[in-house]
């Protein structure tokens, strides 16, 4: 039984994958309790943390000592060395895997729906030193809602350093819910009603204390304060490259979104992507044609906020796709490109932009729904 994006059910309508914000370490037992083979095992010290991303995973057993767990192998892409590594006999929950669905992850934490009754979970299950799942209520309008697509999930903190995080769902169209396990054990549904943002995906920035919503177009910026009260305000991308007008011209055949993003070091952008259609011998493909960065103001000013084009983030880099999308310093994981974009769906690769160059992960790769895990800032250094 392979496991891949659309077994769990996310939405066809999109081929980008899940990040998983988590960091493994490998190392080789070589007295397993499976067998007595040398093999590669999932371990929590920080002391090695690396970012990887999950090209494949299957299961192939049932754990002989856990009944309410599976065993399953994984191969995975080291991004900082591009190398793949065979990970195997990883213990997983089985409530998880065949009764779930994963709908995104954020801070270190997946976040999976029931496929039964919309119950959703939290899970920092890659985390092996202590894996914990936790039950939210299920969401309302189960049977509607769980046949939707999800864009993504945002957590305003990890659950196992604040008990008083709250978790957010944004659905494709204009449903998205908040829950407050420590106050309410229910769902809320939050206003944002039109076409405008059935697109766009959330982000919770803990320097703002405010959840984020780039409204197609980047036209405004919508957001809510902690006590869920909504405001527009107008954004405004200024210093656009210079480009030659043909290219212009060829930008605008293609589809265009834009996302929020906020650095350790509290500067957020804001992060436009263009994906071209081609058609390859009757077969309609996507790819990724270029990515503009904005630095973000800091102050608002009479409703609006200014964004300023750059093509130099410093020592950070970017990872996109359909999680919540964030940044790290390359500095603290040898092997990182700095002032890069790290991206899955669309393509898979490495944009610098510097110099507006994309580097492709090499095709032999089993790119089938990739999953990526991606690192918490703790003890990084290696």
């Amino acid at each position: 039984m392979s496991w891949n994006l659309e077994e769990f059910g996310v939405a066809s309508w999109t081929t980008m994958s899940l990040l998983f914000n988590q960091f493994v370490e490998l190392f080789v037992d070589e007295e397993g309790e499976e067998d007595h083979k040398a093999r590669f095992v999932f371990a929590s010290s920080p002391q090695k943390q690396t970012p990887y991303m999950i090209l494949e995973g299957d299961k192939v057993g049932e754990s002989s000592s856990e009944v309410e767990k599976i065993v399953m192998n994984f191969k995975l892409l080291d991004l900082r060395k591009e190398e793949i590594i065979d990970v195997t006999h990883k213990t997983f929950p089985k409530l998880l895997y065949e009764g779930s669905r994963v709908i995104g992850s954020s801070r270190g934490w997946t976040a999976f729906m029931s496929k039964h009754d919309g119950t959703v979970y939290l899970s920092n299950v890659f985390n092996l030193a202590f894996s914990r799942v936790i039950a939210l209520p299920s969401l309302s309008d189960p049977l509607r809602l769980r046949s939707t697509a999800i864009v993504n999930v945002s957590i305003s903190s990890p659950p196992d350093q604040d008990d008083g995080y709250v978790v957010f769902v944004k659905f494709l169209g204009s449903n998205l819910y908040y829950c407050r396990p420590d106050r309410v054990s229910q769902w809320t549904q939050m206003d944002i009603e039109g076409s405008h943002v059935n697109l766009c995906d959330v982000i919770y920035s803990p320097r703002n204390q405010m959840l984020f919503l780039v409204i197609i177009g980047a036209s405004y910026l919508l957001s809510f304060d902690v006590n869920m009260e909504r405001r527009y305000t107008i954004l405004n991308l200024r210093n656009l490259p210079k480009m030659p007008q043909s290219e212009w011209e060829l930008l605008a055949l293609c589809c265009k979104s834009e996302h929020m993003v906020e650095a350790p070091c509290g500067k957020c952008f804001i992060v436009r992507r263009y994906v071209e259609t081609y058609d390859n011998n009757g077969i309609i493909f996507k790819k990724t044609k270029r990515f503009m960065v904005f630095l973000l103001d800091k102050k608002v000013k009479d409703g609006e906020i200014t964004a300023r084009y750059t093509k130099d983030i410093g020592d950070l880099c970017i990872f996109f796709g359909t999680n919540e999308t964030f940044c790290v310093e390359a500095s603290k994981y040898h092997g990182l490109n700095p002032n890069s974009i790290y991206y899955i769906g669309y393509g898979l690769g490495v944009y610098d932009i510097g110099s507006g160059i994309f580097y492709h992960f090499p095709s032999y790769m089993p790119l089938n729904s990739p999953l990526c895990l991606l690192p918490i800032l703790s003890n990084p250094h290696v």
